[in-house]
This record gives structure tokens, C-alpha cells and sequence, in this order.
């Protein structure tokens, strides 16, 4: 036995000694040997997935995984070590995550041209050379870490907000260094003015300059010595001539002497032979000709583009009413925000502080239709860069323009059969595309089915922007033939409405219900959508219509909300969402005789808190069914939300086998309770809200009565 063990470790280390000894002998990695990304990277690289939202990049995960051997999208690596990470231009949102310091080997980082907000964080990759976080909507100020980046050599931060100065990059070996468009402001520091490349303009610096600095005049040069002169020609001396007094900003004037005018002329200069004369004008003609030709080519092929450009765009205007073509007054003005929203709102993304007009929205569609193929039309600023007749850079859709007939094909048709649902905007209809992927398109109808395209266009353009895990992903849209048709990423055919109203189908007879954390946690997912439109999606925006049937939930109870982005539909909706008005605020219905208000983020916040309701009684908002009492929801269940006697009572009744915690539901009911408060100021934010359902999702979790279905 002791022979065999001693066997085994001879075996062992020779093993170790033959893959230390191959991994520096060949240059390529061998299957078996070659090693796996470090843990420590790993993690880090899933918290900067989290903190971005979770974007579509290939290979990227929230947890686990291995960069360097799948390759993961913009990541390089040396060994088991993640050394440059390069997303520029991904399309990517959300915040740099806190622990971007547990890269200890990247040496370049490239998140420039994209939509991440907030602040830096104060732990940054320590050996970091080049830091590129240009055209972003980040602020705050330069965190003081940076200041310990001692091989940094290039940071670009132009096209951002950031502000406070600059003396935290003083000590740095800086070559390139760009802080245009920002809010910085103080001194710069002097060591920084001796950096080889230093733009920063379109900031408040104080730049002072030294007393006394004023440029002073050249000291002419030394004459060139001349020639030794035979005595008997040597001139008589001139009086020597003082050159002008000119003002001491300016340098004194020298005049270049002329040619001697005794040199004897080159009569052959200038002068060209006959055979090269010839040789230039065969070259120069030719030459001629081929421009000609290029001309007319290139004058043709932009005659025939701009022809289907106009047919396209012709045919789409004159398949809406002339009475909504041109919308009044659609070109935005520049209006100066006070600084306490300023401190509560990201900062737009760069390309969204150049307004666009109803004209260039018509011309990005346009040049987007020009270059379609396939029955979709692809207007994406990765693959379209200003192509012969495309349009500038700042006037690229961000999303797919689809045609009428593509969209026919995939949906089968838009048959009422195949409908997956209604909701105030419209019908939904599945859709499945050759390549398998699927999609679900929203059909608008009434008024808001006959929105100018480029009012349209304008709105689908800021919903095409919203990335997080928690909205539901907008893939494109279609104009075409006078249709308005919004094409989402399928996330799943059942809404929380459907969940509810089969536990209110099945609560006369036994069956499962949702459990009581896992109602927390639908809640809590859905308040983070919320939480994300109010306060991080680049700037202010409201759901308007948060309800049940607006909340995707799949078979693992991950929640996506729908209809975000779409509230400029909300004037011109159906008489369907009329049902739907006890989810609207008392203010947003004018409530208390007075005119209905502007609806703000605290009008989500009440709808929420009715759904949260709905979640804690299993109840509809109103029901003509019961009592003349309790026909209302909100208004009977509030007086019952303090006691945690009747609390128990109104809870959910299919919950009563499995009760919740005590702890956990005296918290769901007081954050219901501060959600539907009558005045919109004593309502709490959503960050507030997704806070605390926190704690109640770990009450629950912790406490008993939290497991299994409960059995009526």
C-alpha cells in the first residue's frame, strides 16, 4: 500500500512538472492544460454585467461562466487573466459596477458611445493604461483612487458630465488626455499642461495667465559670414541702419535680400522638351476622362437611390390622413431644468442632446428603407456608417424597420385566432421568425393607429432605448401602408392578470396558488422596471398604465413589464382602458372637484400599490359582485391595513394553509399603505419602495409559513 501511495505522488508530480514545462514550450494552448478565467475576474466581470442591466452581449452572464475560454464579446485575455475589455458602442445602460478594482490585470477598458450613467466608482482596475469612457451620461466627480492608477497613460472622458477639477490626474504618466464637454472647473494643474495631448475645451476651468508673460520680440539671427574681400573693393562703410521700434507684442519684420541682379541668366530654365509636353497632356486627357466617367456613375446611382427613397417615403405619407401628417410644434426647445432636477435625473445619452426635427426622423426612415433586404429593414448604427446616400451619424435608428408583408408572414396573418392578448394600447399577436426567433407585435388601434410617422417615430425612439432586465426589449416597429406596429422580444404569453384571475376561478375548490414570497418577489421585480424608468433610463420617464396586464411573468417568475415608453399613447387610447381607471391616482382623475393634474412618477406609484393590493387579497380593484362596501378596492382595504387583525382576514384566503409571516406581511401592508396615499407628496419613491420589499421578501423567506403551494 505505502509502495502504491508513493507511486501515486511520483505520477502527480510528474504530471505537474510536464504541464509547467509544455505551457512554456508551445506557444498555443493545449486542451487539457490550459487554464480556466480566475475566480476573482469572474466575479467581477458578473457584478459588471448586473450593474450594466444586463445587456444582450454574447456570452455575457450575472453569474458564473468563463470569459476567457468562451470568448466572451469584447473581452481579451492573457492566460486565466482578463487584460482589456472593449464594448464601445454596444448599446449599453445602467452604471459601472463598485468592484471594477477586482480586475487586477486589465490594462485597457473601452466603454465609450454608449448610454451608462452615474458616478464613477472609487475602485478602478489598478493597472489600467488606457480608460476610455468617452460619450457617456456619467457624473460626479473624479473619484480619488484614480490618482493611484500609476501606469495610466490615455483616459478619455469627453461628452459627459462630470464636473469638480482636475488634481487627482496630476501625478499621472499621462500621453493623451481628452475631458472635453464636461462641467470640470478650478485651476488646471500645471503638470497637466505639459501632457503631449491635452484637449479640454467645452469646460469652466480658470486658466490665469502669468504676470509679466508677455511674448517677447526674436533676437535676429547672426548675419552669414561673407566672403573675404580684396582690399581695393572693399566699399565704403554705410551708416548702420536701426530696424524699426515696432511694439513689444509684436516681432520685428526682417527683409529677405534679392538675388544679385549681375548672376548670369539660365536660359534653358523653364523650359520643357517637346516629348514630355506630349507625355503630360495623353496623361492629364486620360485622367480627364476618367473623372468624367466617375461623375456620371456615381450621379446615377445616387438619382436612382434618392428615387426609391422618395417612392418609399411617398407612399407612407400619403397612406396616413392629411389631417395628422405634420404635427404642430414637434421641433423641441431647449429649455434650462432647475438644478434640484438636474441632482435627481441622469444625464441624457450624447446623441440625445442634439434634438431631432419631423424632417430627420423621415429621412432616417427613408435611408433605412433604401437599404432594406430580406422583407425587413435594418437601421442599425453598427452596420449602417454612412454608406453612399445614408444618412449622418446622429440620424441613425437605433431599432429595425420591419415591412407590412415580413410581419403578415410571421404572424400568420395577425389572426383574431392567434391574438395573445389585449391591452390599452392594442392587440398582441405572437410572431415567429425563420431564423426561430420570437417576437410578439402590438397593434395599435384607435387614435393612437393614426399618429404622423414622424411623431411615431420619435416615440419608438426613446423606447428603443430602455435596457433593463425588467422591461420588456422593443425589437422595431412599422410605418408602412399607414400601419403602426410595435415589435417586441417575446418574453412570455402569461401577464400577472391571467395568474390572478385563475386563483380568483379556482378559489371555490382546492388547487395551488402562488406562494407568499414568491408574491413579494413578482412584486419587487416589477418595482425595479418602475424604479428604472423613474430614475435611471436616461432621463425622466412614466408608465402611465401600470397594471396587472402589463406584467410579463414566466414560467420561472422572472417579470418583465410592457407598455414602457408608451405613455405620449395615453390621450389618444381606446375606450378600453375606461374599465381600467381605479388604478389611476385621485389627482390624474381630478379628483376632489378640481381638474385632472399631469400624471408624475408618483401616479405610478399609486397604480403599483393597487396591484400590490391585488397580490395581498386576491381581489379585483373593483368587483360589482360583493357587498356595496367592498365593491371598491382601495377604499375598504385601507382603513384594515394597521391592524393585523382584520390584516389576516383580507389576506388572500387560498394563502390560509400557509400563512405569511406576521413581519412580512405588516410590511407589505405599510408599504401598500404609504403607495396609495391620497396625496401624491406623501407617496414614496420607487427606490424606496423596491427597498423595502426587499426586507419583506427576506422576512418572508426567513419567517414561517413561507413554503409550498398553500391548499385552499
Amino acid at each position: 500500500m505505502r509502495s502504491r501511495t508513493r507511486l501515486l505522488g511520483v505520477a502527480a508530480a510528474v504530471f505537474a512538472w510536464l504541464a509547467a514545462s509544455c505551457s512554456h514550450a508551445f506557444p498555443f494552448p493545449i486542451p487539457l492544460l490550459e487554464p480556466y478565467t480566475s475566480q476573482k475576474d469572474v466575479d467581477a466581470i458578473n457584478d459588471l454585467y448586473a450593474a450594466l442591466g444586463s445587456p444582450d452581449l454574447d456570452g455575457w452572464t450575472g453569474s458564473g461562466g468563463d470569459p476567457c475560454r468562451e470568448a466572451w464579446q469584447g473581452v481579451q485575455c492573457d492566460g486565466p487573466n482578463v487584460t482589456a475589455i472593449d464594448l464601445g458602442g454596444a448599446g449599453l445602460g445602467g452604471k459601472l459596477s463598485q468592484t471594477l478594482g477586482d480586475f487586477t490585470a486589465i490594462t485597457e477598458l473601452d466603454l465609450s458611445n454608449n448610454q451608462i450613467g452615474g458616478a464613477l466608482p472609487q475602485s478602478l482596475p489598478p493597472a489600467l493604461a488606457r480608460l476610455d469612457l468617452s460619450s457617456n451620461s456619467l457624473s460626479g466627480e473624479l473619484p480619488d483612487s484614480m490618482a493611484k492608477l500609476s501606469s495610466l497613460s490615455t483616459l478619455h472622458v469627453q461628452n459627459n458630465q462630470l464636473s469638480g477639477t482636475l488634481d487627482v490626474l496630476q501625478d499621472l504618466p499621462l500621453t493623451d488626455l481628452n475631458v472635453e464637454n464636461n462641467q470640470f472647473s478650478g485651476p488646471i494643474p500645471d503638470k497637466l499642461l505639459s501632457v503631449p495631448k491635452f484637449l479640454r475645451n467645452g469646460n469652466h476651468f480658470t486658466e490665469e495667465p502669468t504676470p509679466g508673460s508677455s511674448p517677447t520680440p526674436a533676437t535676429p539671427p547672426p548675419p552669414p559670414p561673407s566672403p573675404p574681400v580684396h582690399p581695393s573693393h572693399v566699399p565704403t562703410p554705410a551708416a548702420p541702419e536701426e530696424p524699426p521700434v515696432l511694439n513689444g507684442s509684436h516681432p520685428p519684420i526682417y527683409v529677405i535680400p534679392a538675388p544679385p541682379q549681375d548672376a548670369p541668366p539660365n536660359r534653358h530654365r523653364g523650359r520643357v522638351s517637346p516629348a514630355k509636353a506630349a507625355g503630360f497632356s495623353i496623361l492629364a486627357a486620360g485622367s480627364l476622362s476618367i473623372a468624367v466617367v466617375a461623375i456620371l456613375f456615381t450621379a446615377s446611382k445616387r438619382r436612382r437611390e434618392r428615387s426609391l427613397r422618395v417612392g418609399y417615403l411617398r407612399g407612407a405619407e400619403m397612406s396616413t390622413p392629411s389631417s395628422v401628417r405634420a404635427p404642430p410644434t414637434l421641433r423641441a426647445v431647449a429649455i434650462a431644468k432647475p438644478e434640484k432636477d438636474r441632482d435627481h435625473r441622469s444625464v441624457e445619452a450624447a446623441e440625445e442632446k442634439m434634438e431631432w426635427t419631423p424632417r430627420d426622423y423621415v429621412k432616417a426612415a427613408g435611408s433605412s428603407f433604401k437599404n432594406s433586404s430580406n422583407g425587413s429593414i435594418v437601421s442599425d448604427k453598427k452596420n449602417v456608417q454612412g454608406g453612399s446616400g445614408g444618412p449622418p451619424p446622429h440620424l441613425q435608428l437605433p431599432f429595425t424597420l420591419f415591412t407590412v408583408a415580413s410581419l403578415q408572414q410571421y404572424t400568420n396573418g395577425f389572426s383574431d385566432q392567434d391574438q395573445t392578448r389585449e391591452t390599452c394600447f392594442g392587440k398582441i399577436y405572437p410572431a415567429d421568425r425563420p431564423t426561430g426567433t420570437k417576437l410578439s407585435v402590438l397593434k395599435l388601434d384607435g387614435d393612437a393607429a393614426r399618429t404622423p410617422v414622424a411623431e411615431f417615430l420619435k416615440i419608438v425612439h426613446g423606447v428603443a432605448r430602455l435596457r433593463h432586465p425588467n422591461v420588456q426589449e422593443l425589437v422595431g416597429c412599422c410605418v408602412e401602408h399607414g400601419q403602426r406596429l410595435l415589435v417586441y422580444k417575446h418574453f412570455s404569453d402569461r401577464t400577472l392578470e391571467d395568474m390572478l384571475r385563475l386563483e380568483q376561478a379556482a378559489s371555490s375548490g382546492p388547487g395551488e396558488t402562488l406562494r407568499w414570497d414568491s408574491r413579494i418577489a413578482v412584486a419587487l421585480e416589477a418595482a425595479k422596471a418602475l424604479e428604472y424608468l423613474h430614475e435611471g433610463a436616461g432621463k425622466l420617464m412614466v408608465h402611465r398604465h401600470f397594471r396587472p396586464e402589463h406584467v410579463l411573468v414566466d414560467g420561472e417568475l422572472r417579470v418583465s413589464v410592457s407598455g414602457c415608453g408608451l405613455a405620449p399613447f395615453a390621450a389618444q387610447l381606446s375606450d378600453y382602458c375606461g374599465v381600467t381607471l381605479s388604478y389611476e391616482p385621485p389627482e390624474a382623475a381630478g379628483g376632489g372637484g378640481g381638474a385632472a393634474a399631469a400624471w408624475t412618477p408618483k401616479g405610478d406609484v399609486y397604480s403599483f400599490g393597487v396591484v400590490m393590493l391585488q397580490l395581498l387579497t386576491g381581489r379585483r380593484p373593483y368587483d360589482s359582485s360583493r357587498a356595496r362596501g367592498e365593491r371598491h378596492l382601495v377604499p375598504w382595504a385601507s382603513a384594515r391595513l394597521y391592524d393585523l387583525a382584520a390584516l389576516g382576514k383580507m389576506a388572500d384566503p387560498r394563502l390560509g394553509a400557509s400563512p405569511p409571516p406576521v413581519r412580512s406581511l405588516s410590511r407589505f401592508a405599510d408599504i401598500i399603505s404609504r403607495c396609495i396615499q391620497q396625496e401624491a407628496e406623501f407617496r414614496p419613491a420607487m427606490s424606496q419602495v423596491a427597498q423595502d420589499l426587499r426586507r419583506a421578501l427576506e422576512d418572508a423567506c426567513s419567517g414561517t409559513g413561507s413554503g409550498g403551494a398553500a391548499q385552499a
